[in-house]
């Protein structure tokens, strides 16, 4: 099975990031990660996209995701499969 593209945009000791990280882990999947604090023009993008600087902001396919739990995830996975 082919994965989807999957970039989370992350911020360092958030627990929500370090959730949704271990939940692609255990599913066996990789990712692209952006540390929003890291990157201006990442945290920007993610204001533009959510209104606030949140993280996890998570990508899966052309599925935007924000703060998401793990149902969240699996459905955004089973979507773009």
């Amino acid at each position: 099975m082919n994965q989807p593209k999957i970039v989370m945009y992350t911020r360092p000791g958030c627990p929500d990031v370090a959730r949704a990280s271990e939940y692609l882990r255990r599913k066996g999947l990789t990712w692209d990660e952006v540390d929003i604090e890291e990157d201006a023009d990442a945290m920007k993008q993610v204001v533009a996209w959510t209104g606030r600087e949140v993280t996890p902001t998570l990508w899966i396919g052309e599925t935007m995701l924000v703060e998401p739990d793990e149902s969240e995830i699996a459905d955004a996975l089973a979507n773009a499969a």
